[in-house]
């Protein structure tokens, strides 16, 4: 038995914090979650404890990509140059980064040939610490369209669903679809890609067969495709025309309100690209001003989109898309709650909202009797301060103590020892 002590506990579900709590652990699940003190334990129980600190359940990312993680270099020139091989250990090594940041449940949205699926069952395995990850494989889209090099297009509404089904088959565990252009050389971020009945096809096949299904949406056509086609999930959102313009479509809102589909903003793909060019101040060259010019209006259309959807009550969740960088988890948090979304509308966004979206909220999202024992222990309060989030002191996985600040980890593939030598037994 293991009992995680936490001065100030938030479930996640969205009620009000507890103080002084215990969360006791067995075989890997919450079996009871007490007032400390109120019930003797064994003398054989280990607890963990660090003061003054705030627990929450471990926290979810919907979008990440772990193969990439390369920082500024090209989709193109990491497909032209990174094998599969190295792409696996690459996102070995990502996941790792994100669990240290607290993140014990991922998506990973979309990798080349088999890499997510080996990622998944080396994790599954124990062959590397990771969060618990789940994958979608090759993404879904049409020749010669985003992440095409992943090796999925297909055209036509039967040449979807016989992807759709080749997919599911290997053990997808949701379809994402691409239904607009986006980064990759050749495509346009602008317009839409698949029709309506294209992606209603992979829809109907995935929902046969109990799994969700997610889009990626920059092109505004796009967006209004997807919550025609009834997918489950839209990702980024950012309402782009042809014209270079975002422009938010009221009534496209409404349907995505009335459907009850899922947002996932990204809001922090180009946010630390922003800060590095504003560091540069008058040093900026024609080309970086442009830039940042660029990513400055993504940024600012992007939280008032956030707003706007908060505000009409559509569910928000939280995902990094994770490309250049693994581990910086929090700052998307920040930026949701400079969105306008409260400190515990993020919680809910990063937990049990998250779980919900993947389908996993009998699994993971909240702490209470029976939900597998994910924990993240903060230095502070979110509530009080949103940058909390980003001060992790202990990250707990099915159980198992997984992070610790006060252990000297290096920049390896580093853990805790299993038989929990950094709890201590009982003393009372």
């Amino acid at each position: 038995m293991q009992i995680y002590r936490a001065d100030t506990l938030i479930d996640g579900s969205g009620g009000e914090p507890r103080r002084n709590v215990e969360i006791v652990v067995e075989d890997g699940r919450i079996r009871e979650v007490a007032p400390a003190g109120l019930t003797p334990r064994p003398a054989d129980a280990r607890i963990y404890e660090r003061p003054g600190a705030t627990v929450l359940p471990g926290l979810i990312d919907v979008h990440l990509h772990l193969m990439f993680g390369t920082g500024p270099r090209s989709y193109e020139d990491v497909i032209d140059h990174d094998s599969d091989d190295l792409m696996l250990l690459r996102g070995a090594r990502n996941a790792y980064l994100h669990l240290r940041a607290g993140v014990t449940t991922c998506r990973d949205c979309g990798a080349r040939n088999r890499v997510a699926f080996a990622l998944r069952e080396a994790a599954n395995a124990g062959l590397f610490l990771s969060p618990r990850l789940h994958v979608s494989g090759r993404p879904l889209t049409i020749t010669g369209g985003h992440f095409w090099w992943c090796n999925e297009e297909a055209d036509g509404v039967d040449g979807v669903r016989v992807a759709t089904r080749q997919l599911l088959k290997e053990g997808a565990d949701f379809i994402k679809i691409m239904a607009s252009g986006g980064g990759t050389r050749g495509t346009d971020a602008s317009r839409a890609s698949y029709s309506v009945a294209e992606m209603a096809a992979a829809v109907a096949e995935a929902h046969q067969v109990g799994k969700k299904t997610t889009a990626h949406c920059l092109a505004a056509e796009s967006v209004g495709r997807a919550v025609d086609a009834g997918l489950d999930q839209i990702e980024h959102f950012n309402f782009m025309h042809p014209d270079g313009s975002r422009v938010f479509d009221e009534a496209v809102a409404a349907k995505i309100l009335e459907c009850g589909i899922v947002l996932s903003p990204t809001i922090q793909t180009g946010y630390r690209q922003i800060e590095r060019l504003q560091e540069k101040g008058e040093a900026l060259t024609p080309r970086e001003r442009t830039q940042l010019d660029g990513n400055l209006y993504k940024l600012e259309t992007k939280l008032e989109f956030i707003r706007r959807f908060h505000e009409m009550g559509a569910p928000i969740v939280a995902g990094t898309d994770a490309i250049q960088e693994f581990g910086d988890y929090a700052i998307g948090l920040e930026l949701l709650h400079r969105a306008g979304l409260s400190p515990m509308d993020v919680v809910v966004a990063a937990t049990s909202g998250a779980a919900r979206a993947m389908g996993v909220a009998e699994e993971v999202g909240t702490i209470r009797p029976g939900m597998a024992a994910d924990l993240v222990y903060l230095d502070g309060d979110p509530l009080a301060d949103i940058r909390a989030f980003g001060r992790v002191l202990g990250v707990v996985l099915g159980g198992r103590l997984v992070v610790d600040d006060r252990v000297a980890l290096d920049d390896g593939i580093a853990a805790l020892p299993s038989d929990g030598a950094v709890l201590a037994p009982v003393t009372r």
